[in-house]
C-alpha cells in the first residue's frame, strides 16, 4: 500500500453534545431513592427503568414496634444519604448553584441528626454516627447490632 495514499487527519467517530443540566425542583427523597435521582428533570423516558417496588420501606412485618421504629430510621438515613450524594454529583459541574449549596448543606445536617438519632436510640451505625451521636458507651459498640448474617432486616 503506498503511504501517499493514507488519510493522516485525526479521525472523529462520534461528537457529542450534551446539555448542561439546569436545577429544578427534586423529588422528595423517598421518591428520588426509588426512581433513582433527585431531579425529575433528568427522570427521561428513554432512561427510566420500568416501575418496582421501592426497597426503601421497612422489611418487616413484625409486631415488635421498637424494630418498626428501626427499620423506619434506617429508610429515613438511606433517602438523605442516597439524595445527598446524588445532590454530590450535580454539584461537582454545579459549584456555584446556590439552590444546590443550600439543600447539600440541608441534607449533610439532617443525615447527620438522623445518624446520631439512631446511634442513640439503638446502636452506631456507622463511624461517623459514633462521633456525631451522643453515645456514652465504654466500647467501640459494633457488636450492639444485629449482623447482617443473624437475619435481621436491620
Amino acid at each position: 500500500m503506498d503511504s501517499s495514499n493514507l488519510c493522516t487527519c485525526a479521525e472523529n467517530l462520534a461528537m457529542a453534545s450534551v446539555p448542561k443540566q439546569e436545577w429544578c425542583e427534586p423529588y422528595d427523597f423517598t421518591t428520588a431513592l426509588a426512581e433513582g435521582t433527585i431531579f425529575p428533570c433528568l427522570n427521561l423516558t428513554f432512561f427510566k427503568a420500568p416501575e418496582g417496588k421501592c426497597h426503601c420501606k421497612p422489611c418487616s412485618n413484625t409486631s415488635d414496634l421498637a424494630q418498626q421504629n428501626r427499620e423506619e430510621l434506617v429508610s429515613q438515613i438511606a433517602a438523605v444519604s442516597f439524595a445527598l450524594n446524588d445532590l454530590t454529583l450535580y454539584l461537582y459541574t454545579h459549584p456555584d448553584c446556590p439552590n444546590g449549596t443550600t439543600l447539600f448543606h440541608q441534607l449533610l445536617k439532617q443525615r447527620l441528626e438522623l445518624l446520631a438519632a439512631f446511634a442513640d436510640k439503638f446502636y452506631p451505625l456507622t463511624q461517623l454516627s459514633i462521633v456525631t451521636g451522643d453515645y456514652d458507651k465504654k466500647q467501640y459498640g459494633w457488636s450492639e447490632g444485629p449482623m447482617p448474617w443473624e437475619g435481621a432486616c436491620i
